[in-house]
């Protein structure tokens, strides 16, 4: 008589939240070749979603506020992976007195964002967009009514020096600019061979032509560039943030921008998300826009998905990310030594140590 082979128990559990992607295609053959079962939360009420991650080991999550409150449900979890870059929306320290491991993904877009920074800065530099506004409303005028100048010779400043802010130096390093950097938790050695010199964040405001931001949102980063750094800036200086919307203070940004102390500004975040329909951000003329989709194209889509899913494995098989936003929960583990941190984590084992809270 044939009997059916027994359905063995997965080895692990990892619950979506939130994700908002059209299918998961890439994260459940991953998970379940290591073993593990993927349930999607997509679709289901936020509530059970959250009973399925009482029992996971595992949470892949995108836009959800990860609370101290939700973390402290998680009694099984080993790691919250969150997709993409930043790691805002997880209470990162209430996941690390919960000796929970936070994931990301922090050079699946790089070369996308440093792009759409670009992007952004040239659109403004060469009035891109109120050209074609004006030719598309059926004018023709060779003769500005603002003044265009030459990019050469002009200085760009660069806030963050890490994977994006590098890649950005290294796309413009023949275009005839001088790059300064500020970024207090890089290397300044290291920046020799983009030729970029290290100077502190007020020298670099008041020389730049350019200022983009590549800076995580932090305590120490969140309206960074407000009422006073705006007015270190000079008044045809132009404003380029690709990387988070709190970084900038958008009542100071409008402000200086209507009282002519700043030229323009390209902006792909911003403080509220989605912008509100009535922002006056929306409709500036001196503000050049995109809907947070500078880290966006099908490759990238792909290798965010592959990457957040290899690290859940990766983790819930006995394994360490390659990446984490807490380096000091392995403190907390007794797995301190079994980690070599890779160099996108470096700016993040040099905060701790300013901040007094890791080796």
């Amino acid at each position: 008589m044939h009997h059916p082979k027994p359905v063995s128990a997965p080895k692990f559990k990892v619950v979506l939240i939130e994700h908002g992607y059209a299918a998961v295609t890439p994260e459940r053959q991953i998970i379940s070749a290591a073993g593990g079962e993927l349930m999607d939360g997509e679709h289901l009420p936020l509530e059970e979603v959250l009973r399925l991650c009482e029992e996971a080991e595992g949470i892949l999550v995108r836009r959800l506020q990860m609370t101290a409150a939700i973390i402290q449900r998680l009694h099984r979890c080993k790691i919250i992976l969150r997709y993409g870059v930043g790691t805002d929306n997880v209470d990162v320290d209430a996941a690390t007195e919960a000796n929970i491991i936070v994931g990301h993904v922090p050079v699946y877009c790089v070369d996308e964002v440093s792009v759409q920074a670009i992007a952004l800065l040239l659109a403004a530099v060469r009035r891109v967009v109120s050209t074609h506004q004006k030719m598309a409303e059926g004018g023709w005028d060779v003769h500005r009514d603002e003044p265009i100048y030459r990019m050469a010779g002009r200085t760009l400043g660069i806030v963050g020096f890490g994977n994006i802010g590098r890649a950005v130096a290294q796309k413009l390093a023949g275009w005839g600019l001088r790059l300064l950097a500020y970024d207090p938790f890089f290397e300044k050695s290291r920046a020799d061979a983009l030729r970029a010199q290290f100077v502190d964040l007020e020298t670099l405001l008041r020389e730049s032509d350019y200022v983009s931001l590549h800076c995580p949102l932090l305590p120490e980063t969140r309206h960074l560039i407000g009422k006073r750094a705006l007015s270190l800036m000079k008044p045809a200086a132009i404003l380029v943030n690709t990387a988070r919307g709190p970084i900038v203070d958008s009542h100071a940004l409008l402000t200086a921008l209507d009282r002519g102390k700043l030229a323009a500004a390209g902006l792909d975040v911003f403080e509220e998300e989605p912008l509100p329909k009535d922002s006056p951000l929306r409709t500036h003329p001196r503000i050049i826009l995109s809907d947070h989709t500078a880290w966006y194209s099908e490759e990238s889509q792909t290798q965010l998905q592959k990457a957040a899913a290899e690290e859940v494995v990766r983790v819930c098989t006995g394994g360490l990310p390659t990446s984490l936003a807490n380096p000091e929960v392995l403190h907390r583990l007794g797995r301190w030594n079994e980690w070599t941190p890779p160099d996108n984590v470096v700016w993040q084992l040099r905060r701790l140590q300013k901040l007094g809270r890791g080796n």
